[in-house]
């Protein structure tokens, strides 16, 4: 279950949309012809040239630049210590541009353009960008087969009791295996705040099989934890234990990637997860919901 929401929308509604056969099969084109999942190394390679130390109002700074979130007020002040002078502060609620890290517990923010002052971390939320502006495609090998897949940014989405959004985007899946053809639309989000509302940078990735809904608003889920420090996604939890495989049950606490270093490599590493994850259960009452031939 999730572990912030149990429901990201709020509004999801239990309702079967066709799948455009047409896009389903330029999908697996796509995929054969070997085109890999789109995932961008800009962000890392911008962070392994920045420079160790830059002076910021006169104090050394690790640049770190990012945007957060403001727990409770906070004041500015013009030094990293709490003697500083007070030059402006921050609600709760409102979101700051972090451009690096001074000593202790502080960090450097900016406003309008302007070097600003330093706040104190501990207070401060991280949050990513975690909005595609291109498709993401690709495919996962499973057993007996493939599954081709194409993510799109559908938009943003508020969650009830946080000061953060879910990041929603629309899958379609062509899958084959064993012989048989399963296609299908997946719901499947990101939150951009930590999951547990905390200040470490771990992100809760969520996706529901609506075919598979046990009644109104309780669908199968999938949810995973995208550790953007440490650049790993590993499973988190199930809404319905037969759906997941029995090794990967024993296992879900140790599973993860191996290192990724973008947005876009974590939603296709969490898909890859996922879906190698799904048991034969899940693929026969997948099949039955979808009027395929039964079978595991």
């Amino acid at each position: 279950m999730f572990l912030v929401i149990t429901n990201v929308r709020n509004r999801v509604e239990l309702v079967r949309r066709p799948v455009r056969r047409a896009v389903c099969a330029a999908l697996l084109a796509a995929c054969a012809s070997g085109l890999p999942p789109q995932v961008s190394l800009a962000a890392a390679q911008e962070k392994s040239k920045a420079p160790a130390e830059i002076d910021f109002m006169g104090h050394p700074i690790t640049p770190d630049r990012g945007v957060y979130v403001v727990t409770k007020d906070l004041n500015v002040r013009d030094a990293p210590e709490t003697a500083g002078k007070k030059v402006g502060s921050f609600q709760e609620g409102e979101r700051i541009a972090v451009i690096g890290k001074a000593k202790g517990s502080w960090m450097a923010v900016k406003a309008e353009g302007k070097n600003l002052g330093f706040v104190y971390g501990p207070v401060l939320m991280p949050l990513i960008d975690a909005v595609l502006k291109e498709p993401l495609v690709g495919a996962v090998s499973i057993k007996g087969g493939t599954c081709a897949y194409r993510m799109v940014f559908e938009g943003e989405s508020p969650i009830e009791g946080q000061m953060f959004n879910s990041i929603d985007y629309r899958t379609v899946l062509e899958c084959q295996r064993s012989g048989r053809s399963y296609a299908f639309e997946m719901p499947l989000f990101i939150t951009e705040g930590p999951y547990n509302g905390g200040t470490r940078s771990i992100y809760q990735i969520g996706m529901d099989v609506l075919e598979l809904a046990q009644e109104y608003e309780r669908v199968f889920s999938t949810n995973l934890l995208f550790d953007a420090e440490k650049g790993q996604v590993r499973l988190d939890s199930v809404s319905v234990d037969k759906y997941l495989d029995a090794g990967d049950k024993n296992a879900k606490a140790k599973k993860a990637t191996d290192q990724v270093e973008s947005v876009a490599g974590a939603l296709a590493a969490a898909l890859d997860i996922a879906v190698r994850g799904w048991s034969s259960a899940f693929w026969r009452d997948l099949g039955k919901a979808l009027g395929a031939p039964s079978g595991g």
